[in-house]
């Protein structure tokens, strides 16, 4: 099952939207994707490594709290 365009086109706006980087957008895109073609075992130390490299490129205000 591939991932609807539509869920794209939001992740993609979304992200636009709070000021971050294209580049989080595709991240995010490319996971689902493969969560949603089954490619995505599940596996907990591959979620982390997936989490830190997100977390690695969304920006925060400085001071601020980000909610994850």
């Amino acid at each position: 099952m591939s991932l609807d365009k539509k869920i794209s086109q939001a992740i993609e706006e979304s992200v636009a939207e709070a000021g971050q980087e294209p580049a989080l957008a595709h991240r995010l895109v490319l996971w689902m994707e493969a969560v949603t073609s089954g490619e995505d075992p599940g596996d907990p130390s591959i979620a982390d490594r997936r989490l830190d490299l997100l977390y690695g490129i969304t920006q925060t205000n400085e001071g601020s709290e980000a909610i994850f």
